[in-house]
């Protein structure tokens, strides 16, 4: 089994199992020609795991992995939440550890490029 990672943003859809393309622009802002920056999940638990790789597609260069990009915020939304450690960071993704498993939706992750104005 396996986590189930809900895209909140930058999708059409919020909550889509689908990270978004590296060249959509913000739904949001139907007229930006700025691309994306940061994309937001929910992580919703199976019980049994405990990791996720969870998509970004920022498209990430080896300088920037080198200097421990992307940002990695994560946010528990239940009491008791499992706490996390990135176990690994890839041009496109990333996966973290956690400490504990769950069956609930336990915490929103962000993850943003270096270096940019975040939105």
């Amino acid at each position: 089994m396996a986590l189930t990672i809900l895209y909140d943003w930058p999708v059409n859809t919020p909550g889509s199992t689908t990270p978004p393309a590296a060249t959509q622009a913000p739904p949001t802002i139907p007229t930006s020609s700025v691309r994306f920056n940061t994309v937001v999940a929910t992580l919703v638990g199976d019980g049994t795991s405990t990791s996720v790789t969870i998509t970004h597609n920022l498209a990430l260069t080896t300088g920037e992995l080198a200097a421990l990009f992307p940002n990695i915020h994560f946010e528990p939304i239940i009491t008791g939440a499992p706490s996390y450690w990135v176990s690994a960071r890839a041009t496109n993704t990333v996966t973290l550890g956690l400490s504990a498993t769950t069956a609930a939706t336990f915490a929103v992750v962000k993850i943003s490029r270096p270096v940019a104005v975040e939105r």
